[in-house]
């Protein structure tokens, strides 16, 4: 049996009300189970097919080359052959953040693995579930520096949520259950397992009856009563509330009940960077992208009220370095619930801390304010939603001289504009890359639905938006997904545009590039920016010769009918890349 919980039903006349529902639905599975004889490599693909797995990734070799070949005859698996390692971890990973489903990336021994470095670098800074099974010499080699010898443990280990090996046939239903056990709890992470050579090709033994993990009901803990009906009166008693919520929402999938929470109590809602789509940015308590209590990327409604709060509640935050720019107030209170135990009391003392999963705790806070408080107080407070608007009008017009310029090269502002103007958010996925364009993407465009902008940023891995978007796609092949890259990001994976064409998932690539304008914010040295900024790479050309339908656009008159037909020849299926030439700008409009 697996789990399926439907998605929570619509009520109100606003579109970004949820009504919660307790209703979980149940779907019948079957036991992976096949006839003797099989080798390692085969169960390996039963049982990840029984796990749910759906998106593989990466590039086979002589070590990986038994479950590489597993995986593609398995119907049920969407198979990417990539053109470097990284960017199969980065398929995966983007698979993962607009489904919640992990995939798995294979890659051969040595340097192929350390090749996906960069990836699951990444995946674990942002918390990302992916299962990377990379190939490993025989198991009883004496280590000796031989070829593509690489200690797998120790490599991965600090940047894995659990790492082990898979060292005889018996081990191979534990391992991968408790992998999944892993990825599927608490908070999440990649998880390494290596598969060494000579164990991949031994016969398993009897009919391997294997029984997924992912076929039993989550696993969640929910919070302290003691300290759910403390944040309750909290919240209650706040005159200035602030309520900041990061990724640990979307995992979760708990946006309906952190919307119902925020209308039964008028509480104001920003979110991290990574957090963006876990609430609808449409509702009126929406301060869209905030800080604790400022942020390098935020609105300066979010800003003004995190500066004013009496009480902050946090969710599934990190407090990350560009997220915590200048202090929350002396005076503010301070609620925590966050999944991982190491996070609580973290950067500073809570007033109340509580562990467990952000989708039961708002529910049971959301019980105890029903339960606890008198009804008055839960009555819509008008004067503070009013207050809100008037914050977000200020921000319109902070915002209008850059997301209406007509200024030459375009300013980046503009192009979000206009791309968001072209599209319905409801049915599109839009990403974004490292660098500047992640400032001049996030703060203005408008997320409606959970996993509708996908953000990430702990370690900014630079070129990640490109095999992401080829991910997202994968999860939601009914909707457009787009990325929005800078021309330096986009140098570091373009050949995998090669990847999207040939597995027929068309996405959109949006370059901006602002090469022209020389910066040192990797340095002060002139001779080093001269060597970074001069010359390039011809965008148009490389992405026509990897099969891509191409423009240059470098005149804002242009903007609305490059991207319209860039959207159409997408939606017609062929992947499709927009090179547009802009202004280098300040990211930050919160302190103009």
């Amino acid at each position: 049996m697996v789990r399926s919980e439907p998605r929570s039903r619509r009520r109100g006349s606003h579109p970004g009300s949820f009504e919660l529902s307790e209703e979980v639905t149940w779907t019948a599975w079957t036991v992976c189970e096949r006839p003797a004889p099989m080798n390692v490599a085969e169960a390996m693909g039963d049982a990840l097919v029984a796990e749910g797995v759906r998106v593989a990734a990466g590039i086979t070799g002589q070590s990986i080359g038994h479950l590489a070949d597993a995986l593609a005859e398995r119907p049920e698996v969407k198979v990417f052959y990539t053109r470097q390692e990284r960017v199969a971890v980065d398929i995966c990973d983007g698979y993962a953040r607009a489904s919640g489903r992990p995939g798995v990336v294979f890659t051969d021994a040595g340097p192929a693995a350390a090749n996906a470095m960069g990836g699951i670098v990444n995946s674990f800074g942002d918390s990302t579930p992916l299962l990377f099974i990379a190939g490993h010499n025989n198991r009883f080699d004496t280590k000796r520096r031989q070829t593509k010898e690489l200690p797998l443990t120790e490599v991965f280990g600090p940047v894995s949520k659990w790492v082990a090996i898979i060292e005889d046939p018996s081990q191979v239903g534990d391992l991968l259950r408790r992998a999944f056990m892993h990825l599927r709890t608490g908070r999440s992470g990649p998880v390494v397992i290596g598969l060494p050579y000579d164990v991949s090709s031994m016969p398993i033994g009897g009919n391997f009856p294997y029984e997924p993990v992912s076929a039993r009901p989550p696993v969640r803990s929910a919070g302290d009563p003691a300290a759910i009906e403390a944040a309750a009166r909290m919240l209650a008693e706040a005159q200035r509330p602030y309520v900041y919520v990061g990724a640990g929402v979307l995992w979760s999938e708990a946006s309906g009940e952190l919307v119902a929470l925020a209308e039964l109590l008028t509480l104001p809602v920003a979110t991290t960077l990574n957090g963006k789509s876990a609430f609808p940015e449409t509702h009126p308590l929406s301060l869209g992208i905030g800080g604790f209590a400022r942020a390098r990327y935020g609105t300066t409604h979010a800003t003004a009220v995190a500066n004013a709060a009496d009480v902050i509640m946090t969710i599934g935050c990190g407090f990350k370095q560009h997220a915590t720019l200048a202090p929350v107030p002396a005076a503010a209170k301070h609620i925590q619930i966050d999944v991982d135990p190491a996070e609580l009391h973290k950067e500073a003392l809570a007033d109340v801390a509580i562990l467990g999963d952000a989708r039961l705790v708002l529910r049971q806070l959301n019980e105890a304010a029903q339960r606890l408080l008198p009804a008055e107080r839960l009555v819509p407070m008008q004067s503070r939603i009013d207050g809100l608007a008037t914050l977000r009008d200020r921000w319109a017009e902070v915002s209008a001289p850059y997301v209406n310029s007509d200024e030459t090269p375009i300013n980046p502002f503009r192009v979000t504009r206009e791309f968001a103007e072209l599209i319905d958010p409801d049915t599109t996925i839009l990403l974004h890359d490292a660098g500047s364009v992640r400032g001049t993407t996030c703060q203005h465009y408008i997320a409606t639905t959970p996993r509708s902008f996908i953000g990430f940023g702990v370690q900014s891995a630079m070129g990640w938006s490109l095999g992401a978007a080829i991910g997202a796609k994968t999860a939601a092949p009914d909707k457009l997904v787009a990325t929005v890259i800078g021309e330096e990001a986009f140098a570091e994976t373009a050949l995998d545009i090669e990847t999207s064409v040939r597995a027929g998932v068309p996405v959109l690539i949006i370059v901006l590039n602002n090469r022209a304008f020389m910066d040192r914010d990797g340095g002060v040295s002139v001779k080093l920016a001269k060597m970074r900024f001069d010359g390039g790479v011809d965008i148009c050309a490389l992405a026509g010769a990897l099969g891509a339908k191409t423009q240059r656009i470098d005149k804002p008159a242009a903007l609305r009918d490059g991207l319209r037909q860039a959207i159409g020849d997408v939606t017609a299926g062929t992947t499709s890349v927009v090179e547009i030439m802009t202004s280098r700008v300040r990211v930050n409009l919160a302190t103009a």
